[in-house]
């Protein structure tokens, strides 16, 4: 039942218009801000670093209690809240757009109105910017930023989703990523000059209070799912060029899962992390080297949910997948 779930899930988020979830969104976000308690005004400021974890609690109890709840009495609608909880967690159709379009723009030789939209969807993500003034420097932080919301918003939705019986640890994934991105968003906020501490500054300044850190939990959640895609990148392209990458950016890179999965996306299409001259990034070929590095990343990403569907239809058959309506 959960993969017929999905299924449902994947075939309407790929028919239903983007926009639709957009007001959903909105109004989900400025909810879950609702939910933040500010410690440090009530007077725990020793325990402001914690403060991350009130609309965790308040989600994922407020989900699995009315999943108990359904289940008991309207079996049919706790289903309907499971698919409607992976809709607003999917976002592969937007994702896949927003590359369709930016390579469109990159054919036409419009350098400038694929930046803008690729500079406003990462905006629009968390707030961040980059800059970048040529086609190959947008490409590889295309497949940077790419690699994050394909992780974070497809595969580790599938994975909690398929894992844990019921939408409970969806939920749960979902709002710790909400955490960590509201997290940065304030950062960005207040204006900081200095770049945003990674986790593992963080763990060498704090010690173990970084093990309470959103960022921390959100690596622990996406070890597993981060590594199975990497996997998948390397089965469904450039084997040994990919597990490499992947090694060589691991042992660089401490508390991190979607540098090493960077590194292997961009190795299987042929590219390097560099972000200088097109000699560095592996875009130096012709002018239409990055059209087709954008598009072998688009296809890739696609082919990775083929596999990733296509195993889940094997363990469905195989009748080794939980069930959803059973929390």
């Amino acid at each position: 039942m959960s993969y017929f779930a999905l299924i449902i899930a994947v075939i309407l988020e790929t028919l239903l218009p983007d926009r639709l979830f957009d007001r959903s969104r909105v109004g989900v976000d400025h909810l879950t801000r609702e939910f933040e308690i500010d410690l440090v005004k009530l007077g725990v400021a020793s325990a402001a670093h914690l403060q991350w974890l009130a609309p965790v609690v308040v989600w994922t109890l407020g989900v699995y209690f009315l999943n108990k709840v359904l289940l008991g009495t309207w079996p049919l609608l706790a289903g309907v809240v499971s698919i409607t909880i992976i809709l607003y967690g999917l976002r592969f159709k937007h994702f896949a757009e927003v590359y369709t379009t930016a390579q469109l723009f990159l054919n036409q030789g419009d350098f400038f109105r694929a930046r803008e939209l690729f500079l406003n969807w990462m905006k629009e993500y968390d707030g961040s910017e980059v800059h970048v003034q040529r086609a190959d420097e947008l490409v590889v932080s295309a497949v940077y930023h790419g690699s994050e919301r394909a992780l974070r918003q497809y595969f580790a939705v599938i994975f909690w989703y398929l894992v844990v019986p019921g939408p409970t640890g969806l939920v749960m994934y979902m709002a710790v990523h909400w955490s960590v991105v509201r997290e940065r968003q304030l950062w960005i906020e207040q204006a900081h000059l200095q770049e945003m501490p990674s986790l593992g500054d963080l763990w060498d300044a704090q010690g173990k209070r970084a093990l309470m850190s959103p960022r921390f939990v959100l690596y622990l959640m996406e070890w597993v799912p981060a590594r199975l895609l990497g996997l998948t990148v390397a089965l469904v392209s450039q084997f040994d060029e990919v597990m490499l990458a992947w090694r060589t950016a691991q042992t660089q890179s401490r508390f991190s899962n979607w540098a090493p999965l960077t590194a292997a996306c961009l190795a299987a299409v042929g590219l390097s992390s560099g972000l200088g001259s097109g000699s560095e990034s592996g875009l130096s070929g012709s002018d239409d080297a990055p059209v087709q590095a954008l598009q072998q990343f688009r296809q890739l990403i696609l082919k990775c949910v083929v596999a990733w569907l296509s195993l889940g239809l094997l363990l469905a058959l195989l009748g080794w997948m939980p069930n959803p309506f059973h929390a």
